[in-house]
């Protein structure tokens, strides 16, 4: 057994290394001088690589917030008080389409949404009231 001369740690006879500290305390050996860059040949200079910063986003403007409103009230006029939110959804909905560029495809479902929910509430409205003949609406609803 021999013992580390940095930390005194008690190791094998063969280790080149101590198992504590990792210093090369048992390395009888110079380090070898290193080896000379003569034959090897040099990579081009590396250009350095600038990043854009990325550009903010405009805020929200009044169209963009009437498309996300005429989509909320198209989502909730087909639970409750469909008969005020539809019609709103629809304009909102309509409004933002055209003027909006961001969100398009939620305009364009909201108007959907609006005017299909808008067809059903009055179509089971009429049915309610007696309003529709029979034959109309014996196949669809019985």
């Amino acid at each position: 057994m021999k013992y580390c001369k940095n930390c005194g740690a008690e190791n094998n006879d063969g280790n080149v290394f101590c198992f504590n500290c990792r210093c090369e305390s048992f390395n009888p050996g110079q380090p070898e001088p290193p080896v000379s860059n003569v034959n090897v040949p040099s990579a081009p200079p590396v250009q350095p690589v600038y990043m854009m910063p990325a550009r903010p986003k405009p805020p929200l403007g009044v169209s963009d917030l009437l498309t996300v409103l005429g989509f909320v009230c198209a989502i909730v006029g087909m639970f409750t008080i469909s008969m005020i939110l539809h019609p709103i959804g629809v304009l909102a909905s309509v409004i933002g389409f055209v003027q909006g560029k961001r969100y398009r495809g939620l305009a364009l479902a909201g108007t959907v949404i609006s005017v299909v929910g808008g067809i059903i509430y009055l179509v089971i409205s009429l049915y309610n009231n007696g309003i529709l003949p029979e034959w109309i609406t014996y196949g669809a609803l019985h």
